[in-house]
């Protein structure tokens, strides 16, 4: 009984530990990018989403200066600058409707789904969403 606990514990652990994100290197939206390196510091740009939990993002900091410089040992983190931009995924690529001259009234078709059809609309919206703004924090690693 007591091995049947322990192997339960132990796939539980193996589950939370699997669903930690790590960092990664920058894709275009979100992650890090190195922009100055020594033997012992290092300067890295991480863009990160727009919420609130600042104990999520230090630890998600730490985890990349581990990544570049060695996961041995915990590293002095020093925060330069924090700037929030748009977030380019959230912008849409196709624009519907037609421009009316110069002013910013435009008339276009609506793109919701038929009466008939059996795709969830709503869902697909939903997984489509993106935050709008995006966090790059600049700092020097320790």
């Amino acid at each position: 009984m007591k091995k049947i606990g322990l192997l339960g514990l132990g796939f539980v652990i193996l589950g939370l530990s699997a669903c930690q994100t790590t960092p990664r290197q920058y894709n275009g939206v979100t992650g890090y990018q190195i922009e100055n390196q020594t033997a012992d510091t290092v300067t890295l740009a991480y863009t990160l989403a727009g919420r609130a939990n600042q104990q999520l993002d230090a630890n998600k900091l730490q985890r990349a200066c581990q990544k570049v410089l060695g996961a041995n040992k915990t590293y002095k983190i020093s925060v330069l600058s924090i700037n929030e931009i748009a977030n380019p995924a959230a912008i849409p690529d196709e624009q519907y409707g037609v421009q009316l001259g110069h002013s910013r009234t435009s008339v276009g078709l609506s793109n919701t789904q038929s009466v008939n059809s059996s795709e969830n609309y709503a869902t697909r919206q939903a997984l489509e969403t993106r935050p709008s703004t995006l966090h790059v924090v600049r700092y020097t690693c320790s």
